[in-house]
């Protein structure tokens, strides 16, 4: 019979199995928990930094979109613009001669602006979101994408106010025509003083154009730097359509969107209207 002074060491520290189980099932579960947790964590990671990509890049592209709706008012402009000129440079006695035929569209045509109504939706989710704010984690990029939608809002309200401004002195003209000199309707809208200085307005408001849509394109390509996406995926993701420019950072001088004085002699080469007209005016 052994006595215990004769136990070895090693039997000493001898450890039940029951022991060994239970310290492997409590390494295998701290483990598992380690690395599920870990695992989220990167998940989770991924996905904010998917979800603050695709937040940006639906910011800026609606701000591209404006811009690129400014661009068309802007080439509508330009051709009322080209009407209106050759209008007011026509001889009154040779529109008293040809009556409203054919000038009467030409008219319409010139004086039906493009009202400017934007879409919001963009702008209501990027601006009423503080989650949104919290996980694109960039003030700088928050604070100038804030700036472009109120400078859109801006644009929007001033347009429509100048719109409304070109458009309303014929109203009364239209109403009441036996109130102004003339025989005809385009006669008499000619004639006025008003709707003279409202036509040649068109002119200011295309110069106006062509400058703010300069300026929004250049702060929304500043957006682009500062969140760290390209223009080119901005372009793609807006209508797949656009090539990646360098940001440049420069203040815009107002006269270098200056349109060029029209020449009459060329424009009546190019507008059918004024080849119509002169058609008509040798007949007579």
């Amino acid at each position: 019979m052994k006595n215990k002074r004769d136990e070895s060491p090693v039997e000493k520290r001898r450890v039940a199995p029951w022991v060994k189980d239970l310290l492997v099932a409590f390494a295998a579960t701290t483990l598992s928990i380690i690395l599920t947790f870990g695992t989220t964590a990167v998940v989770n990671r991924v996905r904010q930094k998917q979800e603050r990509k695709l937040t940006a890049l639906m910011v800026m592209s609606s701000i591209e979109q404006f811009v690129r709706d400014l661009e068309g008012i802007e080439k509508i402009a330009a051709h009322q613009d080209s009407v209106a000129t050759w209008l007011l440079n026509l001889p009154i006695e040779d529109v008293a001669r040809l009556g409203d035929e054919p000038l009467i569209d030409t008219f319409q045509d010139v004086r039906s602006m493009v009202v400017i109504n934007h879409d919001r939706t963009a702008e209501t989710i990027f601006s009423s979101h503080i989650d949104t704010w919290k996980n694109m984690g960039n003030f700088k990029f928050i604070d100038n994408v804030g700036w472009c939608f109120s400078y859109m809002n801006s644009i929007e309200e001033d347009y429509n106010q100048i719109v409304l401004e070109i458009e309303s002195p014929a109203a009364d003209i239209k109403v009441h025509p036996a109130n102004y000199p003339g025989n005809s309707m385009v006669e008499k809208l000619l004639r006025n003083d008003e709707v003279r200085s409202s036509l040649k307005e068109i002119h200011n408001l295309r110069r106006k154009l062509r400058y703010l849509t300069a300026n929004l394109r250049m702060e929304n390509r500043n957006n682009m730097r500062l969140i760290g996406i390209s223009e080119k995926e901005v372009m793609a993701f807006t209508d797949n359509l656009g090539a990646a420019d360098d940001y440049e950072d420069k203040i815009l001088n107002p006269f270098d969107f200056e349109s060029p004085a029209i020449e009459m002699d060329s424009l009546n080469a190019n507008l059918p209207i004024a080849r119509q007209v002169d058609s008509l005016l040798q007949a007579k």
